[in-house]
């Protein structure tokens, strides 16, 4: 069955997902042009048409202006560039990951701390006047006796 231009975009649109008013933000056309295309009361015009191409290259041209093959390329013969938009999310995606990875290193190092805090009991010892005032710390494996001038 052949089928109009009309039907064909149409057909393009529903076949990206897409409806007529985010297809025309796409391609940098108004809305209302797509609409009375869609509706078959306008042909596309050369702006259309091009844009429609540029912004979607896996789009098989012959199909789209003569209804010729099928309405995608093959996927192989097609090198999609990364659009703006999909470069600044991969970018800020492996941004996030690696502050992720360095918070969770630092809570690490804290529970470490804390853990070594709580070994840390100085016992001290009540100095007198002009004396050194004495610690004792028992989390070292030897106790050794720490002298802090005062």
């Amino acid at each position: 069955m052949e089928t109009t231009i009309s039907q064909r975009f149409e057909a393009l649109i529903k076949a990206l997902k897409m409806n007529n008013n985010s297809f025309a933000k796409s391609i940098g056309i108004s809305t209302t042009a797509i609409t009375r295309v869609t509706n078959g009361e306008n042909e596309p015009g050369f702006k259309l048409l091009t844009s429609t191409l540029e912004t979607y290259p896996q789009i098989n041209p012959s199909w789209l202006l003569r209804g010729e093959g099928d309405m995608f390329k093959e996927t192989e013969k097609v090198a999609v560039e990364p659009t703006l938009w999909q470069t600044l999310k991969e970018s800020y995606e492996s941004r996030i990951e690696e502050l992720q990875l360095s918070l969770s290193d630092a809570r690490y190092t804290i529970s470490i701390q804390k853990q070594m805090l709580g070994k840390f009991n100085p016992a001290p010892i009540r100095p007198s006047a002009g004396s050194n005032i004495i610690m004792l710390f028992p989390m070292f494996e030897e106790k050794k006796i720490m002298a802090i001038k005062a």
